[in-house]
């Protein structure tokens, strides 16, 4: 009897239908708005139209972005976020599972796993979405202190987490500088950096922010320029002071002079000259 079952679950088994799941090794992007499609598709390729499909975020599996069941999607079921948004866009009879997520916000960003499911084999495989936004421009500031100047630069509004890079004229990487990232509500990221450096180094810097795939967006700050600025403010501040403090003592001396001067005898008027021969 025993041997007779072993030959029950091996002819059984041998007679299951057997696929695994193919997706993309890399993650999908799309920009704010857009659509994006995730794909996932059956190897060997077979008609999957009489399987279960089930599309879901990780983790939240009770809650689907999309359950295929019974030859069609079941509509009104599952994260009511994506209701509308979504839609298998593959060719069911070749084992392509598919699917489109219309109208991208950041909250879709993350982990999505396609689930297929045929009575004795199921196979899973997950598919990531990316959602890039850029953010601003680098910001830069600079300040004084002692013989050096105290570089900073912050950028906004980044998804995902940006890259910060400082550079001198010559085009060297400059490694010596904390970054600082931060998230808003929104999951945008938020970087701040500041470098410590020598006027006579260069005579600029630059602040590269950007993400992988992107163009970089660059600032520069010009630090012999913006030093030379600070001391020709002071130099011009020193001789105004100069100045003022030169034609207060010019005006004391000629009003000390004025007052302290003796005055001379007037001369004489010709009715108060002597007579001839007096």
């Amino acid at each position: 009897m025993l041997v007779l079952l072993t030959i029950l679950n091996l002819l059984t088994s041998s007679n299951a239908v057997t696929f695994f799941l193919v997706v993309p090794d890399g993650s999908v992007s799309g920009q704010l708005g857009s659509s994006v499609v995730l794909p996932c598709t059956l190897s060997p390729s077979q008609d999957c139209r009489e399987f279960e499909i089930q599309w879901y975020r990780k983790k939240d599996r009770d809650n689907p972005v999309l359950l295929y069941k019974d030859l069609k999607v079941q509509e009104n079921y599952g994260d009511p976020q994506y209701r509308g948004r979504v839609s298998l866009v593959g060719d069911l009879k070749k084992g392509n599972v598919s699917l489109k997520l219309e109208n991208l916000t950041l909250a879709d960003r993350g982990e999505y796993v396609c689930f297929v499911d045929r009575t004795k084999w199921y196979d899973q495989a997950s598919v990531f979405i990316t959602v890039p936004v850029v953010g601003s421009p680098p910001l830069q500031s600079l300040t004084e202190v002692g013989d050096q100047v105290n570089v900073t630069c912050e950028s906004d509004g980044w998804s995902p987490k940006p890259t910060l890079t400082w550079r001198d004229r010559s085009g060297k990487e400059l490694w010596n500088s904390p970054k600082y990232y931060t998230q808003d509500s929104e999951g945008l990221v938020s970087v701040r950096s500041w470098l410590m450096f020598s006027p006579s180094d260069s005579e600029w810097i630059s602040c590269s922010v950007g993400l992988s795939d992107q163009e970089m967006k660059e600032g520069r700050v010009l630090i012999l320029n913006s030093v030379s600025k600070t001391l020709q403010s002071g130099w011009k501040a020193a001789f105004l002071v100069l100045l003022v403090i030169f034609v207060v003592v010019i005006i004391f001396l000629m009003i000390k002079g004025h007052v302290w001067r003796k005055p001379s005898k007037p001369p004489q008027t010709d009715d108060e000259a002597p007579l001839f021969g007096e």
